[in-house]
């Protein structure tokens, strides 16, 4: 709460003088965070990421984000993250620190290789990271191939509908926060436009202000209004406008899927899924699901076409996705998504409720994302997690470059380095599934044998 009021504050007396003040202290910070890194040895560069390299700051909003490429001397390396931790908590977060951020040049290309919406991120750092001090690291990056450039602007895409969830609806600090609602407004769309014109055209911008210039529809008029006052007002018209732009263009992007696809699909793979029937079918008789459906059928009405309870290979074992159908010409309002996130947490209090989903035709909206994981899980598609659309009865379902590195690589895919020894046991034996040309899921049994 008190950081929502300095926020609050800085965006109130961001005027001259006291703006240039704001954006010097920033810079401030930025230079004692350059002193603070340069004695660690193992420290191979230090870049300045994002919106602090384009000098595009927002006192209140912006954040001073780093990437720290290290040695390869683990003693080193933890020295540099213990600093790394220090600024972030004297800096009360304007420094945030996260594993992600510490990279050897080893990892590095891995990450290139293996994580579309990380080589999304390196790309862009390509030309937009500021070099502080230290080796320049970047020109040893691979060039992109096709496939890797539409898988990773796809990966983008679930980045800013996760963030869209996170902040709107699910995270209770944000949710309150007029000032981060209109910043991530704000940011969303245009980020989606940038990625939607890299996968399409491969011709990369990295600027907000140009992908608003460039579209110019009626949605981005209103966000450039938008930003211009400093205090803002509640909004839910254009909160709800973005919104529903975000599903617009993931629905349409999947529309062309077929003809157009933008992961690579393997057609000699077939799948097919044993449910856990058991287990779903005891929680679905349970009140917990019983006063969901009750409340969609009550506030809903026509809005909700079904509601389904199933489990998925791409998630723990001991998760459930409630899936919540609705038509795409007849969505649920946001106010109505947020009261139905309300319900979620009154009935399932106690106990662990399941990830709720949207579904519209055959992409699903995470609703309550796990972040960061599902950066990189991503909306739900039968090319992006096909057991799920099995067994809601939805076809063709795609094995593709996708499902295969989170799937069939998973013990070199760092989403997994936490799994449970079932987990293990269930995706070593997809694994093998796989290797012999047809994929099986099997869902319904928490001890699974090779």
């Amino acid at each position: 709460m008190w950081k929502t009021k300095v926020r609050y504050f800085l965006a109130w007396s961001s005027i001259s003088p006291c703006l240039a003040m704001y954006r010097w202290l920033y810079w401030f910070a930025i230079w004692i965070a350059e002193l603070s890194f340069r004695p660690c040895r193992g420290v191979v560069a230090l870049y300045l990421s994002r919106g602090g390299a384009r000098n595009q700051i927002t006192p209140g909003v912006s954040d001073i984000d780093f990437v720290l490429i290290v040695g390869p001397d683990a003693a080193e390396r933890r020295r540099a993250e213990r600093v790394f931790r220090r600024l972030d908590k004297i800096s009360a977060g304007l420094i945030p620190y996260h594993p992600s951020f510490v990279l050897n040049e080893q990892e590095l290309h891995l990450l290139w290789r293996t994580t579309p919406v990380r080589r999304y991120l390196f790309e862009e750092g390509r030309s937009g990271w500021r070099l502080l001090f230290g080796r320049d690291v970047r020109p040893g990056l691979p060039a992109m191939s096709d496939l890797e450039r539409t898988s990773s602007c796809f990966s983008e895409m679930h980045y800013w509908w996760m963030q869209f969830a996170d902040f709107l609806l699910q995270n209770e600090n944000c949710r309150h926060d007029l000032i981060l609602r209109r910043s991530l407004c704000g940011k969303a769309v245009p980020e989606m436009l940038n990625a939607l014109r890299a996968l399409r055209t491969g011709e990369f911008c990295y600027s907000r202000a140009e992908a608003l210039r460039r579209e110019d529809s009626p949605l981005c008029r209103r966000l450039r209004a938008a930003a211009a006052p400093r205090l803002p007002r509640p909004d839910p018209e254009l909160e709800e406008e973005v919104y529903r732009f975000l599903v617009g263009v993931f629905l349409d992007l999947w529309d062309s899927f077929a003809e157009a696809p933008f992961l690579a699909v393997f057609p000699d793979v077939t799948q097919t899924v044993e449910p856990a029937i058991e287990d779903i079918e005891a929680e679905k008789a349970q009140p917990p699901f019983l006063d969901i459906c009750r409340h969609l059928h009550e506030v809903w009405g026509s809005k909700c076409l079904g509601v389904h309870l199933l489990k998925s290979a791409f998630y723990p074992l001991d998760c459930r996705l409630l899936i919540v159908d609705a038509e795409r010409g007849n969505l649920p309002r946001l106010a109505e998504l947020e009261a139905l996130l309300a319900v979620r947490e009154k009935v399932y209090r106690g106990r662990r409720a399941p990830y709720f989903v949207l579904r519209v035709g055959q992409v699903g909206f995470p609703l309550t994302p796990a972040i960061p994981r599902d950066f990189h899980r991503g909306v739900l598609t039968p090319a992006t997690a096909p057991d799920v659309f099995l067994q809601l009865g939805e076809g063709p379902a795609y094995w593709t470059s996708h499902t295969q590195w989170y799937l069939g690589e998973w013990e070199s895919n760092r989403q997994w380095l936490e799994a449970t020894e079932g987990k293990r046991r269930q995706l070593g034996a997809i694994t093998q599934s796989i290797a012999e040309g047809h994929v099986r899921y099997s869902l319904g049994a928490t001890e699974i044998s090779l």
